[in-house]
């Protein structure tokens, strides 16, 4: 019987090796035969001081960096009972062995071992099959060099849906990193995955008058809404909805998007498929346009190998012609602050910070209507009056000295008190093309309500009509999330988490398209 596990090792100098192995075991595990190969280093180790450990353990990641050697740091240890080595201390059961035989007439030599001593940690987990489905996987990435490519692409596409199906976080991150090993060792097409969040715009700091950067502004990542897209090599380019609903106004901008990036001398290929899976609804305010752009257009750069940063594709495809943050937000997520940009140019990413992790976003909109875009906003831009430098500044100050230090320092009120009165400022420099300071009356009315609940941070997202509302917790945003369900004119409700990263870009090996089932 092959029993999986870990084998740790050490150097004459001293040095830990770790190396996942199966080796043939007898019932009584009393002894077992190890077949490492002849060029790695448990085989050098073993003949330089024949004995070391053997593990079982249920701890998938650990097998999984220790099979493409990205053990760092590495994990605790202590000393064997017996032999001259380590135990891992997260492990169920350690197995210390000495060598008695060594057959070197194979490229894989054959060891004999003796156990000498053995011990239990804890408990094994019990049968799990995306543990066992990355086991497979770790077993693969070690015999890159063994097996031809369209054995391990049809092999991984299995175990993919076994992980799709029964994994937990650890299980899918140990398969992503095997999965990332085995596409940077094989030489074939790759399909890359991109998810982003969504943009909120907190308002601008200038618009009009003589300044060469214009309008400026600041904003933040949240989790959902995003985009979920999958790129593969094809013909020809082709876009493919597969999310719920009438979305042929996404895949119209997609396609348009994806013939944009295509024509870019770094990343012409003979044609591209992207399936979309999740999009932003568009015209909330939320960032649609400039995710959905930015994400065609990375997974286009991924596959033709083009190492670009956001700030380059959005040039590619056309964005950032006024507020950079969304750009800035696609590669760092967090808070932004962008000073403007001169013509031509995205605005450049002055600040950033994290928003502490715990706080929540409830985001709130009515049943019908949108914000402005495309020429329509271009439109009310040319009307708006020039935004007075008095503003600008007490814009900036209330950025400077109010919501930076309160998102460094998790001080909520001072950070929300600050935001809301950026966003009302911001309000009334716009309430002559969007009706006041918030487009929507109704939506207006529930910014004054939820004020009235002791919530400072609350306001309006780029034309809305979109409202958000910053809580310091889950509980606090469940609980606003249900009374503000029951307003008038609140059509939809939800409560979100901050983003603090850029956007998941991920190549995979590119695998049989299939639809995914969470059941069996």
């Amino acid at each position: 019987m092959i029993l999986e596990g870990l084998v740790t090792t050490v150097s004459p100098s001293g040095e830990l090796n770790l190396a996942p192995m199966g080796p043939e075991v007898d019932g009584s595990m009393s002894r077992f035969v190890l077949r490492p190969f002849q060029t790695s280093t448990t085989f050098s180790n073993l003949v330089e001081r024949s004995e070391g450990v053997f593990h079982v353990t249920d701890d998938v990641l650990l097998l999984a960096h220790a099979a493409t050697g990205t053990v760092v740091p590495p994990p605790e240890t202590f000393a064997a009972e017996v032999v001259q080595g380590r135990v891992v201390a997260g492990a169920c059961r350690w197995y210390e062995f000495r060598i008695e035989e060594i057959d070197t007439s194979s490229e894989r030599a054959e060891l004999t071992a003796r156990v000498v001593h053995s011990g239990r940690l804890r408990d094994f987990a019990g049968l799990h099959r995306a543990r066992h489905a990355v086991v497979e996987a770790a077993i693969l990435a070690t015999r890159v060099h063994l097996l031809p490519p369209d054995d391990l692409r049809r092999q991984f596409a299995d175990l993919a849906v076994i992980v799709d199906k029964t994994a937990g976080p650890r299980e899918r991150e140990a398969f992503e990193l095997l999965e990332s090993h085995v596409v940077e060792a094989m030489d074939h097409p790759l399909t890359v995955k991109v998810s982003t969040g969504a943009r909120l715009h907190l308002g601008l700091l200038s618009h009009g008058g003589n300044s060469p950067r214009q309008f400026g502004g600041a904003g933040m990542m949240i989790e959902d809404p995003g985009v979920r897209l999958t790129a593969s090599p094809a013909d020809h380019d082709q876009v493919v909805m597969v999310s719920e609903g009438d979305r042929i106004e996404d895949s119209n901008r997609a396609s348009r998007w994806l013939e944009r990036i295509g024509a870019h001398g770094d990343c012409r290929l003979p044609g591209v498929r992207i399936e979309i899976s999740d999009v932003i609804s568009p015209h909330a305010g939320l960032g649609s346009g400039t995710q959905l752009a930015l994400a065609v257009a990375r997974a286009v750069a991924g596959l033709s190998g083009a190492g670009f940063r956001a700030v380059e594709l959005a040039a590619a495809v056309g964005r950032g012609e006024r507020s950079g943050v969304g750009i800035h937000g696609f590669e760092h997520g967090g808070f932004l602050v962008d000073a403007g940009g001169r013509t031509g140019q995205v605005a450049a990413l002055v600040a950033r910070a994290d928003v502490p992790a715990a706080w929540r976003i409830v985001l709130a909109g009515p049943a019908t209507g949108k914000g402005l875009t495309g020429e329509a906003e271009r439109e009310a831009f040319a009307r708006c009056r020039e935004m007075p430098c008095e503003a600008t500044r007490a814009l900036s100050s209330l950025l400077l000295q109010q919501v930076l230090p309160g998102l460094n320092e998790g001080d909520i009120d001072e950070a929300g008190e600050g935001l809301f009165l950026f966003g009302r400022l911001v309000g009334e420099s716009f309430a002559a093309v969007q009706g006041g300071c918030y487009a929507d009356p109704q939506m207006a009315s529930l910014v004054e309500w939820v004020r009235g609940k002791g919530i400072r941070g609350v306001g309006q997202s780029s034309w809305g009509p979109t409202i958000w509302m910053l809580c310091p917790d889950r509980a606090t945003a469940d609980s606003l999330a249900a009374d503000v369900a029951g307003r008038p004119g609140v059509g939809w409700c939800r409560v979100v988490r901050p983003l603090n990263r850029g956007a998941d870009v991920r190549a995979v090996i590119d695998q049989p398209r299939r639809t995914l089932s969470k059941s069996g």
